[in-house]
């Protein structure tokens, strides 16, 4: 006598998990599709910036084109000027930094240490940040002495140099 082999029962427990588990894995492919594509969205507006930002130097309390500076110096001496920053009337708010260097007439620079109002920090980088900003038609203190850099040695003498700020 032959023995007939049944047919092996799926139970409903069974097809419950097989169906949650497809179900899962669907939910989870849609979600990575979603992530994916939702990362890579882009979106586009529009900027306006404000108007030019034109500063002026002051020396002595009056704008200048340029910086000038009396006598013969020599490395370490220390020039006691007041120099501002004047901003003109049709400015918008603006943020500062400012660096000095000097300049001789084979266009070599050298960065220049200056003594400034506590309104401005000195930076890692050789620039001087305002704290805070400047509206129009404002004079801001920057400068209270200028020293000129010791590493100009004897081999710069009788050189003309320009502060440039």
């Amino acid at each position: 006598m032959e023995k007939k082999r049944s047919k092996p029962q799926i139970s409903g427990a069974t097809v419950a998990i097989v169906a949650l588990s497809i179900l899962l894995i669907a939910s989870i492919g849609i979600g990575i599709a979603l992530a994916y594509f939702g990362a890579n969205a882009t979106a586009t507006g529009n900027i306006t910036l404000g108007n030019p930002v034109t500063i002026s130097i002051t020396q002595g309390g009056a704008s200048v084109q340029s910086l000038t500076f009396s006598g013969k110096a020599l490395p370490g001496t220390i020039y006691k000027q007041a120099i501002g920053v004047s901003s003109p009337a049709q400015m918008t708010e603006a943020l500062m930094r400012a660096k000095l260097t000097i300049t001789d007439t084979d266009g070599t620079s050298t960065v220049v240490e200056a003594n400034t109002t506590t309104d401005w920090i000195s930076g890692e980088d050789n620039y001087y940040y305002y704290n805070g900003s400047i509206d129009a038609n404002a004079n801001v203190d920057f400068i209270t002495a200028i020293i000129i850099p010791t590493s100009l040695t004897n081999e710069y003498a009788n050189t003309t140099y320009t502060v440039d700020i």
